[in-house]
């Protein structure tokens, strides 16, 4: 557990504001955020390479906070692998055993076993030199492995690596950590990561807890606008909107709250921040019959992104950008006007007719609608 944990560096920086958490046992926790947010900082703290201003940092209880790093039963896993380039992969995956004087066989026996489980065996007697970047990584992981540590703590380990290797060794590392089952805190930057291996996630942002709870709920139920921004790719698109009674005008229709809605914000009106996924519009097909009833509104693609299964198009929408709403989305760090222009994305069907400079009929799904304060930036309806 992680109760009110503070760090504040000798020239009165603070990295870390009363940081609660509780890390269950087994489980895959994942600290994201943005660079500079303090997420890599509280893991040296959790390890003990970094010492803690104040609050404490209990292990089944037990206050370890002024333990050595050696004594923590933790073993860390580095973004730089962090390998000894004169040994052989045999050697560097001993190398703690050795410091820890332990027998002979025992310490061949643990690195035949984790050598075996991360396809390693072939490359024992090789260096580090010869390895390619996802090797030396499973290297780095296997010298943790062998420790058989209480915890395994790991700082942006797949950074290093080109797109398509860290897609595979994230496969890799979510399969062997459920092999294992130990408790696993990870760093990263990258939310598909985030998404993709944690069972629960942590989002900090200037070194402060913004929400906590597994990928699922952080994507579709998020707290706040940054949550909301940070979580999913691309991203959420964000618009000026406003309330009165049960309707919501937005820069390009208006529409009728749904009855959920209309409950949850009996009590407010007014101006509001509107949040919607890239995924929750669709293209009106004219042939469908159900989609007639829905509200819909038009709108010229300026940009196509072809992925092949969908396609991303890109609007700038016709919108009036006030000096206060600047100001106010700025302070919430996201951007809703870019060259005097309202801009939206779009997820849609490969088969999609849209086209760059031509006029796209669509609709958005009303249900899915996130709607933040404007001061605060809170979720209104969380």
């Amino acid at each position: 557990m992680i109760d009110k944990v503070t760090k504040r560096f000798s020239d009165g920086t603070e990295a870390l504001s009363e940081v609660s958490l509780t890390i269950h046992d087994g489980e895959f926790f994942i600290l994201v955020g943005p660079s500079g947010c303090g997420k890599s900082t509280l893991l040296n703290m959790i390890v003990g390479l970094e010492d803690i201003t104040q609050g404490e940092i209990r292990v089944d209880g037990r206050v370890i906070n002024a333990l050595d790093p050696k004594d923590r039963n933790m073993a860390m896993v580095f973004q730089s692998y962090a390998l000894y380039p004169h040994m052989t992969v045999r050697e560097n995956m001993a190398f703690p055993l050795k410091l820890a004087k332990r027998p002979k066989e025992e310490i061949e026996q643990k690195v035949k076993q984790a050598a075996a489980m991360l396809e390693l065996t072939k490359l024992l007697g090789r260096k580090p030199a010869s390895l390619s970047g996802g090797q030396r990584q499973r290297v780095a992981m296997g010298r943790a492995i062998v420790r058989q540590p209480q915890a395994f703590l790991m700082d942006e380990p797949l950074s290093n690596l080109d797109a398509k290797l860290r897609v595979q060794m994230r496969t890799e590392l979510a399969r062997l950590q459920k092999r294992l089952d130990t408790t696993t805190i990870y760093v990263t930057h990258d939310q598909s990561e985030a998404m993709t291996l944690g069972d629960r996630v942590a989002l900090l942002h200037q070194g402060k807890v913004q929400q906590v709870g597994t990928p699922r709920e952080l994507y579709m139920v998020p707290r706040n606008v940054f949550v909301a921004s940070f979580m999913g790719s691309p991203a959420m698109n964000f618009l000026p909107g406003r309330v009165e009674e049960d309707r919501l005008t937005l820069p390009m229709a208006e529409f009728k709250l749904p009855p959920n809605l209309q409950e949850r914000l009996a009590s407010f009106q007014g101006a509001i921040i509107v949040g919607i996924r890239p995924e929750h519009f669709q293209e009106v097909d004219p042939t469908k019959e159900e989609q007639a009833m829905l509200p819909a509104f038009k709108a010229t693609v300026d940009v196509i992104e072809w992925m092949g299964a969908e396609v991303y198009a890109h609007f700038n929408l016709p919108g009036e950008s006030s000096g206060r709403l600047q100001s106010l989305t700025k302070n919430l760090a996201i951007e809703i006007f870019k060259d005097n222009a309202l801009q939206l994305i779009v997820r849609l069907d490969g088969a999609s007719r849209a086209k760059e400079g031509k006029e796209l009929e669509m609709q958005l799904d009303l249900g899915k609608l996130h709607l933040f304060n404007i001061q605060s930036g809170e979720n209104l309806i969380f």
